[in-house]
């Protein structure tokens, strides 16, 4: 006899108890018989469901054609950000230059012209 462990039931008249509720519940099967759906069924059953997949994306797609998307603010004029973002660059270094901040008034030329970048586009 096997040693069966039961945790969470206060006694094995419980545990007993629970078992047979969970066997009355379950469709009884006989030895031969399974409940699984053949391979052409499901492949039937995926085919449908990929046809109403289609159709609703098909409805998604005719809700969607007179929407107007803005472009992203990459796409407006993305050569003159890169101008931009270089001329600044260039100003804050000859600015530290002429201040003579030094090497970590250099160093945060970048970091600030990146912050410049990202507020002002």
């Amino acid at each position: 006899m096997t040693d069966i462990r039961a945790k969470g039931f206060d006694s094995p008249a419980q545990l007993r108890e629970h078992l047979a509720e969970i066997e009355d519940e379950s469709p009884a099967e006989g030895p031969g018989e399974t409940k699984t759906p053949s391979a052409v069924q499901q492949v039937a059953d995926l085919r449908r469901e990929v046809a109403d997949l289609r159709a609703r994306l098909a409805t998604i797609r005719r809700q969607a054609e007179g929407m107007d998307v803005p472009p992203s603010r990459g796409e407006l004029h993305p050569w003159l950000r890169i101008a931009a973002t270089a001329a600044t660059t260039y100003l804050l270094g000859r600015l530290v230059q002429r201040l003579r901040l030094g090497a970590p008034g250099a160093a945060a030329v970048p970091m600030i012209a990146s912050q410049l970048d990202r507020r002002i586009w």
